[in-house]
């Protein structure tokens, strides 16, 4: 998929664009552009040496954009309902109350989870980092449309 995009900071070899909420948007939702959201800010290699206020096309994966999303929120997700059936199937003994202890642990299990993707985040950003692309700076007379 591509995108145009506005460029509105660089650090060293990372430039940071600015994206606008397009029709697409509402359908796909792998730049991670939440409902209500306008806009959204992604940092992407700037390999083409864009300056500050430059107009440039993108191309994104979107397999990488909608995995790494999974794996943000769906991991956690799993690891809660595991830590409340754990604390359903737990013998009664260990802990008198069942509802209390499943919420417990279920409440561990997704802070649990929350540690290990903290953790894993040097990792994930190696092998998502390639999610943007720069393809080519806009010319000005190129139409606008997508990014302002």
């Amino acid at each position: 998929m591509k995108e145009a995009g506005l460029v509105t900071k660089i650090e060293g070899d990372t430039a940071y664009l600015k994206f606008n909420r397009t029709s697409a948007c509402a359908k796909c939702g792998a730049c991670g552009m939440v409902a209500g959201q306008s806009d959204i800010t992604v940092s992407v290699d700037n390999s083409l040496h864009a300056s500050l206020g430059d107009r440039v096309e993108v191309h994104f994966t979107t397999k990488n954009a909608l995995l790494s999303s999974a794996i943000a929120y769906i991991f956690p997700l799993v690891m809660l309902f595991a830590g409340v059936w754990l604390g359903y199937v737990i013998p009664q003994d260990v802990f008198p109350v069942k509802d209390a202890f499943a919420a417990i642990l279920g409440i561990a299990f997704a802070a649990a989870a929350f540690l290990i993707l903290k953790l894993l985040n040097p990792y994930f950003k190696k092998k998502f980092a390639k999610v943007y692309t720069m393809v080519r700076i806009l010319d000005e007379s190129e139409p606008g449309d997508k990014c302002s």
